[in-house]
């Protein structure tokens, strides 16, 4: 009775390990997954060097912001990709609430850490940045993505779909 004891506990054991492990690894695919959409948009003025964070609808508060290592895509300061007629290739997971810190790439990820809350409240350079965010898909559909976003960018985006932005307004 005691060795049952012992290997049932061990199998419980083993067993959310394994748990642990697959939900860590379920984790990163879906974090993969929503880098890898294929996000183009256009922006009010030259926010291309400033680091995005994600706000809540009302723009109050900052709901998503990056670490200073999490800054790199393929091993570059994740700056976005400039295409044709202004748009912007996103490297960085953007999405309708994005606002803009004071930051450029390179300041913020030489920071040690992240900025506190409210250090990241008072930096924010623009709340409403956006004119246009549209998702073209998975970016492994693409053979070379910039020529062929550049082709959709000339078609005005066939098969995409175009997210409803809120009309500027003025950041305090």
């Amino acid at each position: 009775m005691k060795y049952l004891t012992i290997a049932i506990s061990l199998l419980l054991i083993l067993n959310s390990c394994k748990s642990s492990k697959e939900n860590s690894m379920q984790q990163t695919t879906q974090i993969n997954a929503v880098v890898q959409q294929t996000i183009v948009y256009k922006t009010s003025a030259n926010f291309n060097n400033l680091v995005p964070v994600i706000m809540n609808d009302e723009k109050t508060l900052i709901l998503s912001y990056p670490a200073p290592s999490d800054l790199f895509f393929e091993s570059k300061l994740a700056t976005p990709t400039l295409l044709k007629n202004g748009y912007l290739l996103d490297n960085r997971g953007i999405n309708k609430n994005v606002a803009f810190l004071k930051f450029s790439y390179e300041e913020y990820s030489k920071l040690s850490d992240a900025p506190s809350m409210e250090t990241l409240l008072s930096s924010i350079a623009e709340k409403y940045p956006l004119l246009e965010l549209i998702d073209c898909g998975k970016r492994n559909e693409y053979k070379n993505i910039i020529s062929d976003l550049n082709k959709l960018i000339d078609a005005d985006f066939p098969n995409c779909k175009r997210t409803e932005i809120v009309p500027m307004q003025i950041s305090q």
